[in-house]
């Protein structure tokens, strides 16, 4: 099964998200990320056996141990890929406590023996795939705030019209 791990964001930074979605449409074409589906990636697994799960679950939880709620904040639009076909990201800073739960989360799992992708760790949140930035200025895009409280580990199925989350293990960070 395809893994990752999240932390799921809170309500006043997801509206934000939308906000931005909409004012996007009028000047950006692309295959947009479902509102349901907009989170921040600590780490992607890929795929790993079903029988492993507890032992994901267990790295997981010592990862986040001794973490509490961080408060993160909505910054700039950034893209990575070709102006034609980008993958479109609103940035999120959450200081060093932030860079710390990544660190953590990925240690654990490296200590655990599972293979993540080993790209550093740059906290954004997928706005849009095969997105065209080729006609011009992007729009401001929506500001918040707010406290991630939780990290999940999510199983991706990409066989339907768009991919689908399901979370398999949930840690409150306390």
């Amino acid at each position: 099964m395809r893994l990752f791990i999240a932390a799921e964001l809170p309500e006043e930074v997801l509206d934000a998200l939308v906000e931005t979605q909409a004012a996007l449409r009028d000047t950006v074409r692309g295959r947009y990320t479902a509102p349901d589906s907009l989170h921040l990636t600590l780490a992607f697994l890929g795929e790993v056996s079903a029988a492993r799960l507890d032992e994901v679950a267990s790295a997981l939880e010592r990862g986040c141990a001794g973490h509490g709620p961080v408060e993160v904040r909505l910054g700039a639009l950034g893209s990575f890929g070709r102006r034609r076909s980008a993958v479109l990201w609103q940035g999120l800073t959450g200081g060093p406590e932030l860079a710390s739960l990544a660190a953590d989360v990925r240690g654990a799992l490296e200590d655990a023996g599972f293979a993540f992708d080993e790209k550093p760790f740059l906290a954004h949140i997928t706005l849009m795939r095969a997105a065209d930035l080729s006609r011009g200025e992007l729009p401001m895009p929506g500001m918040a705030r707010g406290m991630l409280d939780t990290v999940t580990l999510f199983k991706s199925d990409l066989s339907g019209a768009r991919p689908s989350y399901e979370p398999l293990h949930v840690v409150s960070l306390a």
